[in-house]
């Protein structure tokens, strides 16, 4: 199966739009925003960044035949970290490594776009489909989670030691 990975453009955003309010329908379980609330917004958060072609924030799209197939986002937090927000793949595209190379994409922007040292993402404990993708990517469970609400388990992945490995 041929995709080709790449962050979102303008043009991408009614299929952004699709795709987010489809996963937020199908699993309401596995993201903090709501299917009902999102749905009647004229336009979602980062479809209008990628709308206005934001530079600070990037939603990595994988497309199969022009069509997007998987969602990450990756969102500065602070000048040493950024957030993985949103990540997403169709169900008839899993068990394909679309979501390990969407994060090994985001990896790339959080160093070298946002020069952070590390990358950092929210998940439920029940989702274990993603903490299995999120562990091949080389997160890992952290345990202080101050800034998470209810039960999310925090992950992180120190793209600082990443960039040392392609540097030797």
């Amino acid at each position: 199966m041929d995709i080709e990975y790449r962050a979102l453009i303008p043009e991408d955003s009614l299929q952004y739009r699709h795709i987010r309010l489809e996963s937020l329908k199908l699993h309401p379980d596995c993201f903090g925003s709501k299917y009902l609330e999102q749905v009647n917004l004229k336009t979602l958060y980062f479809e209008r960044l990628i709308e206005m072609g934001d530079e600070n924030n990037v939603m990595l799209g994988a497309f199969h035949d022009s069509k997007l197939v998987g969602l990450c986002g990756v969102t500065p937090q602070s000048t040493e970290t950024a957030e993985i927000t949103q990540m997403y793949v169709e169900f008839d595209y899993r068990g394909n490594n679309i979501g390990v190379n969407l994060l090994s994409l985001a990896k790339k922007y959080a160093s070298r776009q946002f020069n952070v040292a590390t990358l950092k993402l929210a998940v439920y404990p029940e989702n274990q489909s993603a903490i299995r993708a999120y562990d091949k990517s080389g997160f890992k469970i952290t345990e202080s989670t101050p800034d998470l609400a209810g039960n999310e388990l925090c992950m992180v992945f120190e793209v600082a030691k990443l960039e040392a490995l392609l540097h030797d």
